[in-house]
């Protein structure tokens, strides 16, 4: 910003000095009386000369420390609307339409952008240096009147520029769900799914989605833009008029005799400054800029108010917890925004040192489940307690350290298989006895050794020497991630479909060593296979949003109820995909 100023000072000293040559080189050339001395005139040229050449270098110098603060910028705005975001221990404001667009009026498009609007600022800044500068060498050398007439038509037609900004953003900021839609459509082919798309050949069909997405999100802005075009000719003839009538007035008034050439020189240039200093672009991008600012300083109010964090209450030792259970009593739950109950008054005992199996049919509820006990949501009614203390009394953030979950989504992250393993328990990254042990348990130490870096190999093959794994060898991964939270203390583990990139048997294998690992902690196991969950401890049937069957695996086929027939069902199937080639082959 001080270089952009800067640039404007030495702007108007390059007008004053071009001013003072040009009225002295006739009386020097004709050696007039009173004239400057050869010596004079020599450094005045050479003043001039230096003052150019620092005004000529000082744009370079302007473009290093622009790019520099951008990139600054840029990062500081990530950190303020991530922040906000991934603050909350829970995770209903993520589906909040308020709290998303309030997020994209923050992150900025179609020129609505902080980032865009603080680069422009510096300029604005010094066009605001140069109008007044200028002005001022106007009144001292022609007219106070007449400087005076062009500070105010141009502080005018910059305030009516404003203007026009401020309903173009006020169309802005009610369409941003557009905006997310075309956001979606973006990532689906850019990240999401990349093959499928290829696939079914939609790769013209996405193209054309995107760019009416696009479009419904900022046509109405491009209108108000239009109409504002017209005005903006208007304003452009006004500013033009003005400087004109001031140029014609200092012209009649060199030719009177009334203006000497060193005035003319230099108020000439100082009234064209004053027309380009007349920056409306300049307003309404810091004005569009400012209205993204404003977002961002917003969004975490409006998360706080939509969705305030729990206050913890009492002072129970949550690192310990549970040492006996966790019941859901009478739990109901619908998601936001939604009529439909995903649980109905659902009771349920998940026993420390317990292994718990939760099966029933897609949409059943099984991972809402999963998301209650870990705090991520709160139910609609009845409450969740862990140790006979209320859930929402607890300390949220240090229950979720209790948690290790391996959910069906479970994060691939493209880094180091270390870090793969250890986010975890971050906390003890350094323990490599931990580490060597999981990856023994979860199985894949084998895959570690393989790979060409070892442990510090990158988990992505867009990376110079990254290398992707298969899904089976991915879930390990995930696995060996929930077993060292375990390892640092994680009191209850959720393994969400397991391992359902694996085989039956292999599934079937891991999980009965993964019950042998576990069995100090309190675990949820959820699986559509039956032969995965027929070893656990007991078995829940969780259908029309309650459990409407516990017990043992055999207790289970006694009642010849819902569970039986599920497993009958799936172990026929199971029969028949393998007894051509293996008779022997129920893994049900």
């Amino acid at each position: 910003m001080g270089l952009a100023v800067l640039g404007s000072v030495l702007g108007m000293a390059v007008t004053l000095l071009t001013g003072r040559v040009v009225g002295a080189v006739p009386d020097v050339i004709n050696d007039a009386p009173g004239a400057m001395s050869l010596a004079g005139f020599s450094w005045l040229l050479a003043g001039l000369l230096v003052v150019f050449v620092v005004d000529s270098l000082q744009p370079a110098v302007q473009q290093v420390a622009s790019l520099t603060m951008d990139a600054a910028v840029t990062r500081e705005i990530g950190i303020g609307i991530t922040r906000p975001l991934l603050g909350p221990r829970r995770i209903a404001h993520l589906e909040d339409t308020e709290v998303l667009n309030v997020q994209e009026q923050a992150k900025g498009k179609g020129g609505f952008h902080l980032a865009q609007g603080l680069s422009n600022l510096p300029w604005l800044l010094a066009s605001r240096v140069t109008l007044v500068g200028s002005a001022v060498i106007v009144g001292v050398m022609f007219s106070w009147l007449v400087a005076a007439l062009l500070f105010a038509v141009t502080i005018f037609l910059e305030w009516f520029t404003g203007k026009m900004v401020e309903r173009e953003i006020d169309v802005w900021w009610g369409n941003t769900e557009e905006q997310r839609r075309a956001g979606y459509v973006f990532d689906l082919g850019m990240r999401d799914a990349p093959k499928e798309l290829r696939v079914f050949g939609l790769n013209n069909w996405l193209v054309r989605r995107y760019v009416h997405e696009w479009n419904a999100g900022l046509r109405t802005v491009w209108e108000r833009r239009h109409q504002n075009v017209y005005w903006s000719f208007l304003t452009g003839a006004l500013h033009l008029a003005a400087n004109g009538f001031a140029i014609v007035l200092v012209g009649r008034a060199a030719l009177a005799g009334d203006l000497p050439l060193t005035q003319v020189a230099t108020t000439v240039p100082a009234i064209l400054a004053i027309g380009v200093s007349m920056n409306g672009y300049g307003v309404a991008q810091v004005r569009r800029g400012l209205s993204a600012y404003r977002a961002m300083e917003k969004l975490p109010g409006t998360i706080a108010e939509r969705h305030p964090e729990p206050v913890v209450t009492s002072r129970h030792r949550v690192e310990t917890m549970p040492a006996r259970e966790i019941r859901f009593e009478k739990v109901s739950f619908r998601y936001p925004g939604s009529g439909h109950e995903v649980l109905r008054e659902l009771d349920l005992t998940i026993h420390a040192h317990q292994a718990l199996a939760l099966v029933g049919v897609n949409g059943a509820g099984k991972s809402t489940l999963v998301k209650l006990l870990g705090g991520a949501y709160r139910p609609t009614s009845g409450r969740i307690t862990v140790d006979g203390v209320d859930l929402a009394e607890l300390d949220l953030a240090a229950w979720q350290r209790r948690v290790a979950a391996i959910v069906q989504d479970f994060l691939r992250f493209p880094l180091s298989v270390t870090d793969n393993v250890v986010f975890g328990a971050v906390e003890r990254a350094d323990d490599k006895a931990a580490l060597a042990k999981v990856a023994r348990e979860a199985g894949i130490d084998d895959v570690v050794r393989r790979l060409p870096s070892g442990w510090e190999t990158v988990l992505d093959k867009t990376f110079d020497g990254g290398v992707d794994l298969s899904g089976g060898e991915w879930q390990r991964v995930a696995l060996a991630r929930a077993l060292f939270a375990v390892q640092a203390g994680a009191g209850v583990l959720v393994l969400d479909e397991p391992a359902a990139a694996l085989d039956v048997r292999a599934e079937a294998e891991l999980v009965e060593r993964y019950l042998e690992l576990t069995s100090g902690v309190a675990s949820l196991i959820i699986s559509h296979r039956f032969s995965v969950v027929r070893n656990a401890d007991r078995i829940c049937v969780l259908a029309g949003g309650r459990i409407v069957e516990d017990g043992t695996h055999e207790q289970l086929l006694d009642q010849d109820g819902t569970y039986a027939a599920m497993f009958r069902l799936q172990a026929e199937r199971y029969v028949t995909a393998t007894l051509p080639e293996d008779p022997e082959g129920i893994d049900a």
